[in-house]
Parts: structure tokens; sequence; C-alpha cells
């Protein structure tokens, strides 16, 4: 009897024990389930274990059975948590649920109000220490997919304005940076290393930049929690290849390409305290190198320059809709749609029609039309009236030698590269036409500019002209 009573006086300690296991010490288990609709129905395509929700698929599948676009996954994982108050954070393209505990209404929501690639948050009080059920829903509909969901004791690890660190990853240093290390270029599975390094910056030429890691075909994240004075602050970021820049949850650079060093520039403004930062990289051939830097206006910026200048107008807009078509004519039924933009993006204002339906904005050096509904305008008084096509803003187009490339009955998608792993830049319409300006030396990619937009189309899908003169054109990729 006694013996009995002893073996149930241990469990009962073990059992206590593990209940007030902090989440922070915990290696949490995502049980996915992957849908091919967007819907979470049906049988899933296949299923997966996580020890995080840190996904980026780009524009591509997350798996077997699944397509590029229009799927869901489930995620649940049952954690143990003591007492406290936990903060969710949740950012996704597009939507993204998080239910705690079987609740009837969900604490992050984004299915509801769509708000895509913003990063939401809610807090949880846990009263007492058990175990806690949490799902996570997801649902891609076109483009860029990515997730990332995580969450921490506000008493033990406060953070900032953005991510927590997910559980069972290693804790953001604040000033210095933590690097995590992939032995592959989509920042797939576990780090190879976790180091703590003073900057993103690094010139690793054609060698590898651990014993861990390959020369080519690696990727990197680096996290800080930056303590800052508040003002308007310019982002400078070099690359060869491909890199993302978050702040506070917001993705403000995203060039995620082949590349050969090229500098992309953004400004922003932040507030005094901590500040989130997330820098993603990856390598895929010949040398590599990344080189970050943050300078505050005003106060010593070193001169860098916004990626985009100051209107002559004095007028800026800001993108309302989820995504928005940018078009060579104020046409909704004649304009081609060049690019296009996203919700909070902001673009200087050039011009605008007369009755001020549709105003000409300047979008990465490419000028275009966008529909007055759908942006807000600020600084608005002394906007010219402009009429006709949008005169494109790209100096270093190369010249277009006079031929010409047609689109079948279908959309063309345009890239920024000669490959289908580099990023869509826009369509090029059914049965429109572009300049031919440049190709690859085995022809089987067209550099077109399309109203001021430079990228490459598919030889396969966009046929040059019958009097085209294919030997010079340039080969330019």
């Amino acid at each position: 009897m006694w013996r009995r009573v002893l073996i149930v006086a241990l469990l009962l300690t073990l059992t206590a024990v593990f209940v007030a296991q902090p989440a922070q010490a915990q290696t949490v288990v995502w049980h996915g389930a992957y849908y091919s609709n967007p819907n979470l129905q049906g049988n899933p395509a296949f299923t997966h274990d996580d020890t995080a929700l840190s996904f980026n698929w780009g524009t591509g599948s997350p798996g077997s059975g699944i397509g590029n676009d229009n799927f869901s996954v489930r995620w649940g994982a049952d954690v143990s948590l003591s007492p406290g108050t936990y903060r969710f954070y949740a950012l996704a393209d597009d939507n993204i649920r998080v239910i705690f505990n079987f609740g009837f209404q969900p604490i992050i929501d984004t299915f509801a109000n769509n708000q895509v690639n913003q990063l939401q948050t809610a807090d949880v009080n846990v009263t007492a220490p058990g175990t806690y059920h949490i799902q996570v829903d997801y649902r891609e509909v076109t483009d860029q997919a990515f997730a990332n969901v995580s969450f921490a004791n506000l008493a033990t690890n406060p953070g900032g304005p953005g991510f927590a660190t997910p559980v069972g990853t290693v804790t953001v240093a604040t000033g210095s940076w933590t690097a995590q290390y992939f032995a592959n270029a989509g920042l797939l599975g576990d780090p190879a290393a976790i180091v703590t390094e003073n900057s993103p910056t690094h010139d690793w030429g054609t060698g590898s930049p651990l014993g861990s890691v390959p020369a080519d075909n690696f990727s990197v994240r680096w996290t800080s929690i930056q303590n800052l004075a508040g003002g308007n602050y310019n982002i400078s970021a070099a690359a060869d290849d491909g890199i993302r820049v978050y702040i506070n949850g917001n993705l403000v650079i995203n060039e995620w390409h082949g590349a050969s060093g090229q500098s992309y520039n953004t400004s922003v403004t932040l507030a005094a305290g901590q500040n989130y930062f997330q820098i993603e990289y990856y390598e895929a051939t010949g040398n590599a190198s990344i080189n970050f830097t943050l300078s505050q206006l005003g106060g010593g910026g070193g001169g860098v320059v916004p990626t985009q200048p100051p209107s002559p107008t004095g007028a800026s807009a800001t993108v309302t809709a989820y995504r928005l078509n940018v078009r060579a004519l104020p046409d909704s039924v004649n304009g081609q749609v060049i690019t296009r933009i996203n919700r909070l993006e902001v673009y200087p204002i050039l011009g605008r029609t007369a009755d001020s339906t549709w105003y000409l904005l300047n979008i990465n050096g490419v000028n275009g039309w966008v529909y007055a509904t759908f942006i807000n305008v600020v600084n608005g008084m002394n906007i010219p009236v402009v009429n006709g096509q949008a005169t494109p803003a790209a100096p270093n187009t190369p010249n277009p030698q006079g031929n010409v490339v047609t689109a079948p009955l279908f959309n063309v998608v345009i890239r920024g590269g000669p490959g289908t792993q580099f990023r869509r830049l826009g369509v090029l319409p059914a049965t429109g036409s572009a300049q031919l300006v440049g190709r690859n030396s085995s022809n089987t990619w067209w550099q077109i500019n399309l109203n001021g937009l430079v990228g490459w189309v598919s030889s396969l899908y966009a046929v040059p002209s019958p009097t085209a003169n294919i030997n010079a054109v340039p080969i330019t990729g």
C-alpha cells in the first residue's frame, strides 16, 4: 500500500515539474496537415511535423501534391504553459488564424479582415499551469506564400514590437545580431550553425561562411532588437544574391532573386526604443556578399538615397488595396497592367487626370497609373494634370533596337531574370507587345521593356516579330 502511495506521489511530482516548464524551454512539435485547396477541405495531400512555424515558400509549393497557389495548412500543438500573459505574433501572406485552447473565437484572424503581410498580435492570460492546445490555420491564394507564428511569456521575453523568439529557437540578442546559417538556399529545416555577429555585412567571395555551410546554395537569417532614437531612417542593402529585410514585422525590402551585388534602398519611420530587425539572405552560385547599413536622416545619414525620391509635387500615395494594378494608361479596360503594388506601400505622385480619378505614380523608376479609390493621397494640393500614356523613367534601359515580341492568347509572366526561379514582376497581357531589348545566350528568354517595366519572358510563349533581327539583340543575361 505504502509503495503504491509513493509511486503516485512521484508521478504527481514529475507531472508538476513538466506542467510548470516555461514555453521558452520546450521543443514544441507542430503537426501540420497540408491541403490542395484554400479551404482546409477533404483529406490532406500530406502531413508533416515541425518544431517552429516559420515558412517562406516564395511563389513555390510547400510539397508534393500541392500547387503553388490556392492551398491551405492546419497546424496543431499541445504546449505546457505556466501562469502568465503570453503574446502571440503572426505574419502571413495571404491569411492566418490562431485559435487558443479550442476557443470559440480566434485570437488572431486575418481570414476575416484580409490584412495580408501585416504583423498581428494578441495576448492570452493563462491563469493555471497546464497543457494548452494551439491551432493555426493558413491560406495561400496567389503569388507569394509565407507563414510565421510565434509566442512568448511577456514576463520572461518581452521582446519588442516584432516577433517574439519562436519556441525552441535562440533568444534574439539586443544590439548584436543572431545569425542562423542554413545549408540550403531556402532557409529550410534546422540551421547548420547559430552564431552571434556584430553585423550582417559580409563578403565571402567564392568561399564558405562556415565549415558546416557550403560555398554555394546556402542561406542566412539575422535577427536583432535595436534600441534607436525615434525618427526617419534609410535602409540600404546590397546582396549577391537575394535579400529580404523586415522591420517590426513589416517587409521593407523584398529582392529575393539572383543578383550580382545590386543595392536596394528604402526609408522608414521608426519609433523610439526597441525595434525588431530580421534580414534574410540566400546565395546561389559564384560570389557571395551582403552589405547592410542603417542611417538616420538628418543625423549622419551618409548620403544614402531612398528608393522612392520625393516627388516634385510634394504629394505621395499610400496603397489601401490588398494588391493594386498599375497601368500604362488611366483606363481600366485599355490600360495594360505593367506591375502591381501592395497595401501600405508609399509612392510619389507625379500627376493626375483632370477629374482626379487616376493618379500617375513613380514605382521604383517606372511610371504608371492607379485608380484613386485604392490610394490615400497626402499633400495633393499641387498635383498637375497629366494626360496620355505614362512616361517611363528608366534611364538605364537597353536600346530596344526596333524589335518587338508578342504574347499569345494568354498572359505571359514577366520575371526579374532569365529563369523561373526569379521573382515575378508583372505580366505581358494576352496578345500584347513589348520592345525586345535583350536575350540570354541560348535564346530561351527575352528581355523586354513594357512601358518602362524591364524584365524577362520565356521564348516558349513570347514570340518575336517576323522581321526581328535576333542577332542584333544584345546578350544581357
